[in-house]
């Protein structure tokens, strides 16, 4: 479908037909970790602040970081 980039990161985004409907589907090219979100998650997304959203992506980036 497409391919979002920064500097940082690089994200594959694709539909992906379920038996409850389409999500979809994120894949990091970094990591190849995969993520499906349905509509009620991405319409969750968008209710969120801009400082829940930062603090969503800075507990994710502690989570990967090497221990």
């Amino acid at each position: 479908m497409c391919r979002v980039s920064c500097e940082s990161a690089s994200v594959d985004v694709l539909l992906h037909p379920t038996g409850n409907g389409r999500r979809l589907m994120l894949v990091s090219e970094r990591t190849g970790r995969r993520a499906l979100l349905d509509a009620s998650v991405l319409d969750a997304l968008c209710a969120l602040t801009p400082s829940a959203v930062t603090a969503v992506v800075r507990a994710a980036v502690q989570e990967g970081a090497p221990t």
